[in-house]
């Protein structure tokens, strides 16, 4: 059996070459022990850096991510707010809801007014349904906010539950406006 070329050219160093060889091996390998020590340390203090910057980040993205919750419910307050207030503080300036002015809200409809409405022309009942009503509700056609007047002709006599109805657009102004221009028409021919 031949050997491979290799292992004949080992056999042919010498021993003692041999031995001088794997004792400076073992001499630099125990020589570079603090070097290879330290360089672990370092790794490790690489590592742990890298870990505590990372969960550094993980935090700021934890607390821009609540900031930014915060600033939506903050603008959606805002927002609910420029809806609302200004209603309350201001009953003659009415904003949509990108905060520019409409036009001018009319003032609430005098009671002199929604007596003659109750009494004289819908005779106690709902101009929509006709039923008799004990709690009357005068309905703007055109809405005080959109500038609506408070006149015989933009108010409506309805129940609470057609009132309801024709703020949610149920009843529309359209029905609204040919049931009233009716009841006009009757109550023009009875006065006079």
């Amino acid at each position: 059996m031949q050997l491979p070329l290799q292992i004949l050219e080992f056999r042919e160093i010498p021993l003692e070459l041999l031995v001088a060889l794997c004792l400076a091996g073992f001499f630099l390998y125990y020589i570079s022990a603090p070097f290879r020590k330290k360089r672990r340390e370092e790794k490790e203090t690489a590592r742990e850096k890298y870990k505590e910057e990372q969960k550094i980040e993980r935090i700021e993205r934890y607390k821009l991510q609540i900031m930014a919750r915060e600033n939506r419910k903050k603008v959606r307050r805002q927002r609910l707010k420029s809806l609302l207030i200004p209603s309350f503080l201001n009953s003659k300036i009415h904003r949509d809801t990108w905060g520019q002015t409409l036009s001018e809200k009319t003032d609430p409809t005098p009671e002199n007014l929604k007596n003659e409405l109750y009494f004289e022309r819908a005779n106690q009942h709902c101009e929509w349904c006709e039923e008799r009503v004990d709690t009357p509700e005068i309905h703007h056609i055109v809405p005080r906010s959109e500038g609506g007047k408070n006149t015989a002709s933009n108010l409506i006599v309805l129940c609470p539950n057609c009132h309801r109805k024709a703020d949610r657009g149920v009843i529309s102004r359209s029905k609204l406006e040919y049931k009233l221009n009716r009841k006009m028409e009757n109550w023009s021919s009875i006065s006079d």
